[in-house]
C-alpha cells in the first residue's frame, strides 16, 4: 500500500530531508516543471509553487499541498509556535 503524503512528511522530517526550522525567506509563484520535495511529482505552471529558502541548503520546492501538511506536521510536533 503507498504511503499517504503525512506519512511522507513524517519521514522527511524524521531523515531531515525537511528542514524543521522556519526559513530565511518564502517564496511563491507559478511551478516550473520541478519536483516537489514532498510528493516527488512536477509543480506545473498552472500550480502554485511555494520555495522556501535556508542558508545553506539546497532549495525545496512544494505543492501549496504538500506546503500545507509540512507547516502542520511541523507545528503538531512543537516545531513551530502554534498560531493562538
Amino acid at each position: 500500500m503507498p504511503k499517504s503524503l503525512g506519512e511522507i512528511v513524517r519521514d522527511k522530517l524524521d531523515a531531515s530531508a525537511l528542514p524543521r526550522e522556519e526559513p530565511v525567506k518564502l517564496w511563491a509563484g507559478n511551478g516550473r516543471g520541478e519536483p516537489c520535495t514532498v510528493c516527488e511529482q512536477p509543480i506545473l505552471r498552472s500550480q502554485v509553487e511555494y520555495e522556501p529558502q535556508y542558508a545553506g541548503r539546497a532549495p525545496i520546492r512544494l505543492h501549496i499541498g504538500c506546503h500545507g501538511l509540512w507547516q502542520a506536521e511541523r507545528r503538531r510536533r512543537g516545531y513551530l509556535p502554534n498560531d493562538d
